[in-house]
């Protein structure tokens, strides 16, 4: 399927699911059609071209310029990792790339969609489709993620087939939201310190979903769970993360075959727990159960993930004093007590699930080298007298740093680049 190598929420309806509705509201459509012509023209939406996006956007054409690049990236590595099964598109893909979050909201209300408490979204009707998501008020490397994952929605959507389990489809869509990109190249095998030990927790409290329970959901549990059971869903995300993981990189590659082989017969509509047993073989639940539940318990989080995501909490704390007026720390340890003493804690959304991130964990300030060993993060003189200080995780590979900019209104713009 691919070779090994070292939050925003989703809606991607299933077919099955779906089909009867779009056909009771065919006769809408073209009210819809001519709404989101509507929205926009108001949004005052213009379009770029990028090698394998058409992006409609009302953002600045230097800012789309990065965030073109970006997914034209990524999108030549899901057309080459999933190459067996001819994904080669011959037009662009729709990207509706919004500025603010109540401009997505107004756009996909324009399609029909009620994305309340989405963070972005890959949807399609009969008529249209298209992967739309906001820019501000997070950092790009929030919003690189939610394109990543949305993303493969949108590419699984039009070249693997409409048939994949909404268990796989999460999995691998987390799978490539945690990918970076360093250069013209996509790393991708980073294990999300979050859901590992999420997993973990669950399968050491025996409240783990039953390995065949989770491979054969359809997708109407899915969907009833998502609205139901909070916490029963964010597990079935972290779950599905981990058993793809699994299978792509578990006991030194050994279920990659497989596991392609399964991905292939449900594109092309086959039964997906059929298809499963074929793949794998008739004893194979009992056994990759087993076999999975011995890799999720020894995973370990990838340091570079691990110190991206404690990155992002250290720069939303800083945007936080410096859009008050405070004076930026000249220290980590400075950083450090002042967030702690004001009991600082920031909230997150992700697939439906808030998380909170406090001040007094002290996990937060460092980052684990690959030998082990942990060190502090540090800050580093401010690019520019208007811009917050950058912060480096010296030593890791890539090594990852948190810079400043400012967008076209003048709102600060956090990122993470590697070198």
């Amino acid at each position: 399927m691919m070779p090994a190598q070292p939050k925003h929420n989703t809606h991607t309806p299933h077919p099955r699911r779906t089909g009867a509705l779009l056909r009771a509201v065919a006769g809408l459509l073209l009210c819809l059609t001519t709404a989101g012509h509507a929205a926009a023209e108001q949004l005052n939406l213009q379009k770029f071209r990028s090698r394998s996006y058409l992006i409609h956007t009302n953002l600045t054409r230097d800012e789309v310029r990065v965030f073109g690049k970006h997914m034209d990236t990524v999108f030549a590595q899901y057309e080459d990792r999933f190459r067996e099964f001819n994904a080669r598109s011959p037009q662009q893909m729709p990207l509706y790339l919004l500025r603010t979050e109540a401009q997505y909201q107004q756009f996909m209300t324009s399609q029909g969609i009620d994305a309340t408490n989405t963070g972005g979204m890959f949807f399609f009707s009969p008529k249209s489709q298209g992967l739309a998501t906001w820019t501000r008020g997070r950092s790009r490397s929030q919003t690189f993620q939610v394109l990543q994952h949305e993303g493969f929605h949108q590419f699984a959507f039009n070249h693997l087939g409409r048939n994949l389990p909404t268990w796989i489809n999460e999995g691998l869509a987390q799978y490539f939201e945690d990918a970076i990109i360093v250069g013209d190249h996509m790393t991708i095998g980073l294990a999300n310190a979050r859901r590992v030990q999420q997993v973990k927790h669950a399968l050491e409290s025996k409240t783990a979903i039953d390995f065949a329970r989770l491979v054969g959901f359809t997708a109407e549990d899915w969907a009833e769970a998502l609205h139901s059971d909070p916490d029963l869903a964010a597990l079935m995300y972290a779950q599905s993360w981990s058993v793809v993981f699994f299978l792509i990189h578990g006991e030194n590659d050994r279920y990659q075959p497989a596991f392609s082989r399964y991905l292939h017969k449900v594109s092309t509509g086959r039964d997906h727990q059929d298809a499963f047993h074929e793949a794998f073989g008739n004893d194979s639940l009992r056994l990759l159960a087993k076999h999975w539940t011995k890799f999720a318990l020894q995973q370990q989080p990838d340091p570079i993930n691990t110190a991206a995501s404690h990155m992002e909490f250290l720069g939303e704390a800083l945007r936080f004093m410096y859009q008050r007026g405070e004076s930026a720390p000249r220290s980590l340890n400075k950083l450090r007590d002042s967030l702690q003493q004001r009991k600082f804690v920031l909230t997150r959304r992700a697939h439906g699930v808030t998380v909170e991130v406090a001040a007094d964990d002290p996990e937060l300030y460092h980052y684990q080298r690959r030998n082990g060993t942990s060190a502090l993060f540090k800050l580093l003189e401010p690019a520019r007298d208007d811009l917050p200080p950058r912060i480096t995780a010296a030593g890791l590979r890539p090594e990852p740093t948190l810079v400043w900019s400012r967008d076209a209104d003048g709102k600060l713009v956090q990122d993470i680049q590697y070198r």
